[in-house]
């Protein structure tokens, strides 16, 4: 990507560390519990471990226990190598009751898949499992929008079931749960760039191309910051409080074709062209989540919002350190 060419600020060509409020860092440090992390290859467990590493500093690897798909190295930005465990281990662990954040899900893209309901219930029994054998001092499990549509899409049933499970779970072992209905992430570690919107519109910039739009009708969406939702996530644990079925959202809701020429201006390309196709009449396609029930859930956990311009700044400069 070349944002210098495009007279980009300096901001969005630097690497910017992901980190927990000052508080809040300090406030886990002197919580000396574990912290089980699954789901590290996606967009929240890779947030999730730089945040950590960042607030933990020579003891995150005391501390922190990490789960994927099968057992491999993860390198940190920092340059720090973290040994995931294969997740199936997770099925025979023991250790004292910790912070588990559950992000080991497949998505909607695997939907199509024979196997995706029994996958995701497997991963869900597992962990399940192994806070029944071994409890634990708080969950955080991200849900989704989707969950609002269960009765048309599997995978947002798969979500309700997951909130039900862990809900129920959390208050029959009594240990907070932190469920957010998560709609529209930004920030750093944002992956499949080629699925997101707002990806593309930033990767379309930053080459120096028309920004192409495929919607023509009204498309609105409101975007949080994935370091909030995590901060927002591990503050109610580490305060316990449970905060179940709010949805993650943004300041403002945008319409695709807004949002657009938003990027292209907190890039530094104001002019630049944004393509459309011919609009014609049809339902708008809101997905934006409801913000006073965010903003409740922020304060709650002691958490000061991004607004939408910082989140373009963070996502575009994490892309681009990618080269």
């Amino acid at each position: 990507m070349h944002n210098d060419r495009l007279g980009a600020p300096r901001q969005l060509r630097l690497m910017k560390r992901l980190c927990l409020p000052p508080a809040l860092a300090g406030a886990l440090r002197l919580r000396d519990v574990p912290v089980v992390v699954t789901g590290t290859g996606g967009w929240l467990g890779q947030a999730a471990l730089e945040m950590l590493e960042g607030a933990l500093g020579e003891d995150f690897a005391r501390r922190v226990r990490v789960y994927a798909a099968a057992a491999r190295d993860v390198r940190l930005r920092c340059g720090l190598v973290v040994q995931a465990r294969a997740f199936a281990e997770l099925e025979r662990e023991a250790g004292p009751p910790g912070l588990v954040l559950h992000f080991a899900f497949l998505t909607r893209g695997f939907a199509q898949a024979p196997d995706f309901e029994a996958v995701n219930r497997r991963i869900t029994a597992a962990v399940r499992g192994y806070i029944e054998r071994n409890g634990a001092a708080g969950v955080f499990i991200p849900s989704s929008g989707a969950a609002y549509r269960a009765e048309h899409d599997i995978y947002g049933a798969l979500k309700l079931e997951d909130e039900a499970v862990f809900a129920a779970l959390a208050k029959r072992l009594g240990f907070p749960a932190v469920i957010p209905r998560i709609f529209n992430l930004a920030g750093p570690f944002i992956n499949n760039v080629n699925h997101y919107a707002l990806a593309c519109m930033i990767a379309d910039v930053a080459g120096g191309r028309p920004v192409r739009l495929r919607a023509a009708h009204p498309v609105w969406r409101s975007y949080a910051h994935v370091g909030d939702v995590l901060s927002i996530g591990l503050a109610g644990l580490l305060r316990g409080v449970t905060l179940e079925g709010f949805d993650t959202a943004g300041e403002v809701e945008v319409e695709i074709g807004d949002l657009a020429a938003r990027v292209a201006r907190v890039m530094g390309a104001g002019g630049a062209e944004i393509i459309r196709p011919a609009w014609r009449e049809g339902a708008a396609d809101y997905y934006t989540g409801d913000m006073a029930g965010y903003r409740r859930a922020a304060a709650l956990a002691g958490v000061s919002l991004r607004g939408l311009d910082e989140q373009i700044a963070d996502t575009a400069g994490y892309l681009a350190s990618l080269g």
